[in-house]
């Protein structure tokens, strides 16, 4: 169920170039979060009238607080990257559909793109958090080592956290879905990042056998269903990525 906010900025700073890592005190918000939901933001600038959707990174309950990491694309996000501790923000949020993890598994794969990555940090979270037992293996792709973010984040929860680069500069060379295991013995796998990388996620998860969500990445402008800008094509027709999803299950998707 989502509801207006107003927050207050704990931390707003650049971690890599253009990415930023947000710390937002918002306890009615938190209190509803999950995993793989986004809030939108508005920029305070009256020429803005649409709020900025961003992925939710980090859900703290104990100090009500929301993480946010985000890449600046346009004047919007531009907006945001200025906002400084003690700055209030208003906008909506949770939004969107979240992860859902069967209590029977146990062995799990999470694999993130670029800045698909963010939303996954909490997912793994909340497995460590309700599965202690679980094993976790996380596969982080990125352009370059420039781009690389959260990877000792997630080692923080995961058993294994596997980075790729497009031009070897940092760990294995090539993409996260091409150093996926040939023979898994994962029980699940989620992702999030570009649809093209999620297309191959899909198929693999297929090929396998094994159950797959993915988060789709869409444009989004309202955040609420009502523009219809980030319908994406499923077996249930065109769906609103921004109400139906933006998680899905990868068989619903048609690519």
């Amino acid at each position: 169920m989502k509801s207006r906010f107003c927050g207050k900025v704990l931390e707003n700073k650049e971690i890599v170039p253009d990415v930023w890592d947000m710390y937002i005190n918002v306890p009615e918000a938190v209190e509803r979060a999950r995993a793989g939901q986004f809030i939108s933001i508005y920029t305070g600038d009256a020429t803005m009238l649409l709020p900025r959707p961003l992925s939710i990174c980090q859900i703290d309950p104990d100090s009500g607080t929301l993480r946010i990491v985000y890449k600046v694309v346009g004047q919007g996000t531009e907006k945001l990257a200025k906002l400084v501790a003690g700055d209030e923000v208003t906008g909506l949020a949770p939004l969107g559909s979240f992860y859902q993890v069967n209590p029977a598994h146990n062995k799990f794969a999470i694999v993130g793109g670029g800045m698909g990555t963010p939303p996954m940090l909490e997912l793994a979270r909340q497995i460590r958090k309700n599965q202690s037992y679980a094993h976790i293996s996380v596969y982080l792709g990125f352009g370059n080592k420039s781009q690389i973010i959260l990877a000792d984040d997630f080692a923080t929860y995961a058993d294994q956290v596997t980075v790729t680069t497009d031009d070897g500069s940092f760990g294995l060379q090539g993409n996260a879905i091409q150093n996926l295991p040939d023979n898994p013995d994962f029980d699940a796998i989620f992702g999030c990042g570009p649809h093209v990388m999620l297309k191959h996620l899909a198929k693999y998860a297929e090929n396998k056998g094994l159950p797959c969500h993915i988060s789709l990445e869409e444009r989004m402008a309202c955040s609420i269903g009502a523009c219809l800008a980030c319908v994406a094509k499923t077996t249930n027709g065109l769906s609103k990525v921004c109400t139906a999803g933006p998680v899905f299950d990868a068989k619903e998707v048609i690519w």
